[in-house]
């Protein structure tokens, strides 16, 4: 069956403005009225339910959904949302993910029923189909911001972790260290397999062979960093000198967990972090990280959106960039 996306193609122009000339003509140009209606017709599309329903009116309000609404990360990455939004008279919903498809459907029914213009999703635990079928059943528009999906052609907004992750390992090479660890986020999340492959690219780089024992999986939380770092320091003369976390939560734990375990750090072991959240500053050492520039990851998501919901032309990826931020944590490998 065609989809709203092949009359968009047949009448050269967005998915957006195929939506408002069939919802509501009034607000487009009598050109390209006629140029949706033709591109209607020789492609055969039939106006379904979702596409009758489309928004008729604007809400003025954007819902952002998160993944952990608890989550520290967040909290700078929605401060530069709601500034954006704020100047253009829009108000932000968020909405809590809670690992959970069903809530995740609710909010994406704000849009088609007439309450939210637009979503902005700062987590890819949403299933794709989901996605997909609302992409091309009413071109709704959607920004994904920190995550992406993988084989989806979505507006993202994101940085190159596979890179950050390798400036980070490279730092630790660059310290005498050789026996490096990694605590990984969720397996299945784009940007941790991306982060871990950075890890691994720079530990090749270096001659350093992976030691996949040393390759631990936690959930970006404080409580699996200290409990996964307990595994990895309790290795004796087989510990790692260095620890690559994959966020700050989880180095703060290890932080933790090498404190219980009287192993000193950066004397006798160096640990980084990555995200740069405000913690990172005042822990004890305060913490070595990857920083993201969460304000900017922010306006730049709502300023994307802002400019999909004119119907102006934007670029459909961006990548910001992130800094190491050397602190305390970190030192010379033993002996080195």
């Amino acid at each position: 069956m065609p989809t709203i996306k092949d009359v968009a193609r047949a009448a050269n122009c967005s998915t957006a403005t195929v939506s408002r000339a069939l919802a509501n003509p009034e607000k487009v140009s009598d050109a390209t009225r006629q140029r949706v209606a033709q591109a209607v017709a020789e492609v055969g599309y039939s106006l379904n339910a979702a596409a009758r329903n489309l928004r008729r009116s604007e809400s003025r309000t954007i819902v952002v959904i998160l993944p952990d609404i608890a989550n520290p990360f967040f909290s700078e990455v929605i401060s530069g949302l709601e500034s954006v939004a704020h100047q253009a008279g829009y108000q932000v919903l968020l909405g809590d993910a809670g690992h959970n498809p069903e809530r995740v459907k609710s909010y994406f029914n704000l849009v088609p029923s007439n309450q939210a213009d637009g979503i902005i999703l700062l987590t890819t635990e949403v299933p794709k189909a989901l996605v997909k079928e609302r992409q091309a059943d009413s071109g709704f528009p959607l920004v994904v911001a920190c995550e992406y999906f993988d084989n989806l052609s979505l507006p993202t907004i994101h940085i190159d972790n596979e890179q950050a992750a390798n400036r980070a390992t490279e730092y630790l090479v660059s310290l005498g260290h050789r026996a490096i660890a990694t605590l990984s986020g969720p397996g299945g999340n784009p940007i941790c397999k991306d982060r871990l492959a950075g890890y691994r690219r720079g530990l090749a780089d270096a001659g350093i062979e992976t030691r996949p024992e040393w390759i631990l999986e936690g959930d970006f939380s404080f409580h699996s960093g200290y409990e996964q770092g307990r595994i990895l320091l309790q290795g004796g003369s087989q510990r790692p000198t260095a620890i690559f976390c994959q966020n700050d939560e989880m180095a703060i734990g290890v932080l933790k967990a090498a404190r219980d375990l009287e192993i000193r750090v950066p004397e006798q072991l160096s640990v980084v972090g990555f995200d740069d959240i405000g913690f990172s500053q005042y822990c004890e050492p305060e913490l070595t990280t990857v920083h993201q520039p969460r304000q900017a990851i922010g306006r730049t998501a709502m300023k994307l959106l802002l400019d999909i919901l004119k119907d102006r032309n934007v670029p459909f990826d961006q990548t910001l960039k992130t800094q190491l931020i050397v602190r305390g944590s970190t030192g010379r490998a033993p002996g080195a």
